[in-house]
């Protein structure tokens, strides 16, 4: 039966949908740290040698026609999760990102984050939530 094993979140503020909470500027490779989260997968619990770590990640942005970014999902500063977005019309949209990760015992911290790719400006709006957590025990994985 699985349990949790511990849970991080994390909300920006401002949590207003009619004002920009982060610009990310024109400049390619320019990025923004929307959100962070932490678990613990302690050894001393039993179920934590069969764990995983589950990650969702949610934020509303407006992006020119022809605007590439990145949505990255880092633990401890490393790329885990990296997927390219590019609309061909103005867009307004709420995206959601989801991933599961097997990391080793430990604190992990996860870092959810916005590259451009473009000479356009990328706004995004709250609510900004990302959270992890750490789910073990037997069938998990």
């Amino acid at each position: 039966m699985a349990t949790i094993i511990s849970y991080g979140s994390e909300a920006k503020i401002p949590l207003d949908p009619f004002n920009t909470a982060v610009t990310v500027a024109g400049i390619p490779g320019a990025g923004a740290a929307l959100a962070t989260a932490q678990v613990n997968i302690s050894p001393a619990n039993p179920a934590s040698f069969s764990s995983r770590v589950e990650l969702n990640g949610s934020f509303s942005l407006t992006a020119l026609a022809d605007s590439p970014f990145f949505v990255i999902i880092r633990r401890a500063g490393v790329d885990i999760y990296r997927s390219f977005y590019r609309f061909t019309t103005i867009t307004d949209i709420q995206l959601n990102v989801l991933w599961v990760d097997g990391p080793y015992l430990g604190v992990h911290n996860y870092e959810l984050i916005i590259q451009n790719d473009s000479i356009s400006p990328i706004n995004l709006f709250g609510p900004i939530a990302f959270t992890a957590t750490a789910i073990g025990g037997e069938g998990v994985i």
